[in-house]
Order: C-alpha cells, then sequence, then structure tokens
C-alpha cells in the first residue's frame, strides 16, 4: 500500500508533470492536469493510508497507532491527505500552506518507508 499512494505522488511530481512541461503543454493545460490529478491521488492516499493502519491495529493492536512511530506517521499523512483534500481548490488554505501540507504529507511516507513492517522482529 505503501508504494502506491507513494509511488504515485512521487511519479505524478517527479515524472508526469515535468514530462507534460517540457513537451511544451500550456500553463493552463497543466493547471487542469494538476487540478485534477492531485485530488484523485490525495482520496489514493487516504484509502491506502486506512489500509495501512487497519493492517497496524490487527497485528499491533489499537494502541500501536499512538505508541508506535509507524502509527503516528500513518495518523499524520492520513489526516494530512484529507486536510489537503478538502483545503484544494477550496480557498480555506493558502498556496504555501498546501504545499506545506502536501510535503509533510510525502514527508511522512518516505520516513514510513524505513520502518519495519509491522509484526516483524527487530
Amino acid at each position: 500500500m505503501q508504494t502506491i499512494w507513494l509511488g504515485s505522488h512521487i511519479a505524478a511530481l517527479l515524472l508526469f508533470i515535468p514530462l507534460l512541461n517540457k513537451i511544451g503543454f500550456a500553463p493552463i493545460i497543466l493547471q487542469e492536469v494538476q487540478n485534477q490529478l492531485r485530488p484523485a491521488l490525495l482520496v489514493l492516499t487516504i484509502m491506502a493510508s486506512a489500509v495501512q493502519m487497519l493492517v497496524l491495529v490487527r497485528v499491533e493492536g489499537m494502541s500501536a497507532l499512538i505508541r508506535q512511530l509507524r502509527g503516528q506517521l500513518l495518523l499524520a499523512a492520513w489526516l494530512l491527505a484529507l486536510l489537503t483534500l478538502l483545503g484544494f481548490g477550496k480557498g480555506l488554505f493558502n498556496a504555501d500552506i498546501l504545499r506545506a501540507m502536501y510535503g509533510a504529507m510525502l514527508g511522512c511516507g518516505l520516513v514510513l518507508l524505513a520502518q519495519q513492517l509491522p509484526g516483524k522482529p527487530n
């Protein structure tokens, strides 16, 4: 699940959008692509991180969501994705805040990559 949500965001940010820019798409078209792609990726993140939290709770128990770094990162990524989705295009947050929340969500995902799988011995 981690690869699905984090990989899709990284692919969009580092490959897809820059490639469309390099091809020479008009800025208004690039903006429309981002306006359609980002909410879909955020919904994917919300769903995938929820599945990851369910797996963690099943393997480690409910307290793992608060007690373990893995659980805290999953909760943070889920909440940041939800807030970013709610604020995207609605003017609830300014562009800098949205970028910071998006970056923090991706940062949580990158730190999660370094964590061991739930239930595996240290």
